[in-house]
């Protein structure tokens, strides 16, 4: 990908705020920068801020400088990012002097419930007109995160794939009216959900608008995929295998690696989340929860399943030790009747996948809370899949009968069975 894109004119219609400057907020800043979209990146703690902007800057062509957010009370620490290229004269200068600039605020915040509300309840003050407040939650209801706002028809789930320059696709999450009108709750207004999606459009993203539910999609759908992962790694299946496995299936990268990215922290609590929603559709694996009190923290740690250098490319294909001795004090004989060559193995833990996405695609599609054709375009444009068959969807490939074969040899991944 090139350092710069074509700036859009939609982009320049509001002015960006991201709040949180941890992995994901410096992916999503960088994302925006590359997109000729100028930002102001704020963090509660200023060392994280300073260490974020300079790595920002190390990976695209932009330039720092300390304009203070106009029309803004923000009682936060925050930096101005901007494309080298960019104007940022000539964008003030664009609005008429007496007008104050729209606002566009992306929170990438911890993600608790607790902390949202709060945040939210606080952050919808600072604007001196009406702004666009998103959450890049990836799993809590967006409804429940609006709980305490003042005026939560403004507040929109707006939810970024990691690796956030690599994902042509966001999910736009909008919260809905209280049906039995007892509380008076209102949902997302819809100017609120078309500035998501135009702005989706500005980053070169396609929006998957998806109804407010719990793991909305893309984390409903990895969930399971990533948990079986770890089952299967735990069970004796080398990581080689996995990767190699995940990648036939249509995946870019293991899924083991996926979980250094996105954080085995956010990893867990989101599938946490999923898990208590849907009980019946997994047994989580004990692993994850103990990489995470192991300080095993991924790529922004430098070490996780994998270990990575500072610039966040993983270091060799062997899992890291401390990861693999996780792995064996967990190692359970559910699998005893795996296959014994590679080619086998490989074949059959790609089926295993297909089953446990097409599962969940389907239930999801069930649910209404996508249809189908979203789901498979939150599989290509969030996941980044690429199955052999360029009409394939997660429901459709794999046949009913494999799948059906497969649940009963391995009763014990509760993720294939089908639901009664």
């Amino acid at each position: 990908m090139s350092d710069s894109k074509e700036p859009s004119a939609t982009s320049c219609h509001r002015h960006v705020l991201l709040v949180g400057a941890g992995v994901v907020g410096r992916a999503i800043a960088i994302d925006h920068l590359r997109a000729g979209i100028p930002v102001w990146l704020a963090d509660r703690d200023e060392e994280v801020l300073r260490e974020s902007c300079d790595r920002v800057l190390q990976r695209c062509d932009s330039v720092a400088d300390s304009a203070s957010p106009w029309g803004v009370r923000l009682p936060l620490p925050v930096a101005h990012l901007s494309p080298s290229n960019f104007d940022n004269g000539s964008a003030e200068l664009a609005a008429a002097p007496a007008a104050l600039p729209s606002w566009l605020l992306i929170e990438s915040i911890a993600e608790r419930l607790d902390i949202k509300q709060a945040f939210f309840a606080d952050a919808e003050s600072w604007f001196q007109r009406d702004a666009v407040l998103t959450t890049n939650t990836s799993t809590l209801s967006i409804a429940s995160i609006a709980a305490n706002m003042r005026c939560p028809a403004r507040l929109c789930g707006f939810h970024f794939f990691m690796p956030v320059v690599d994902r042509p696709a966001a999910e736009v999450i909008p919260h809905t009216a209280d049906a039995a009108s007892q509380t008076g709750r209102v949902g997302t207004a819809p100017d609120v959900i078309e500035a998501c999606c135009a702005h989706s459009r500005a980053l070169g993203k396609t929006p998957l608008v998806v109804r407010d539910s719990p793991g909305f999609v893309v984390n409903r759908l990895l969930a399971p995929y990533l948990n079986l992962a770890m089952n299967l790694l735990c069970g004796g299946v080398s990581a080689a295998t996995i990767q190699r496995a995940a990648q036939r299936y249509g995946m870019p990268i293991s899924p083991l690696e996926l979980v250094d990215l996105i954080g085995p922290r956010t990893a867990f609590d989101g599938g946490r989340v999923v898990w208590s929603a849907f009980p019946t559709r997994m047994d989580p694996s004990p692993l994850l929860p103990a990489m995470v009190k192991a300080k095993l923290a991924g790529v922004a740690v430098g070490e996780g399943f994998y270990r990575y250098d500072a610039d966040g490319n993983r270091c060799d294909d062997a899992l890291a030790s401390r990861a693999s001795s996780l792995a064996l004090k967990y190692q359970h004989d559910d699998l005893a009747d795996f296959p014994m060559s590679d080619e086998q193995q490989i074949s059959l833990v790609a089926d295993l996948f297909a089953a446990v996405l097409r599962l969940e695609a389907i239930a999801i599609e069930r649910n209404q809370v996508a249809d189908s054709e979203t789901i498979a375009a939150a599989m290509r444009g969030g996941l980044r899949w690429h199955p052999e068959s360029r009409d394939a969807e997660p429901k459709t490939c794999l046949t009913a009968e494999h799948a059906a074969q497969l649940a009963i040899q391995f009763p014990k991944i509760k993720s294939i069975q089908p639901e009664s």
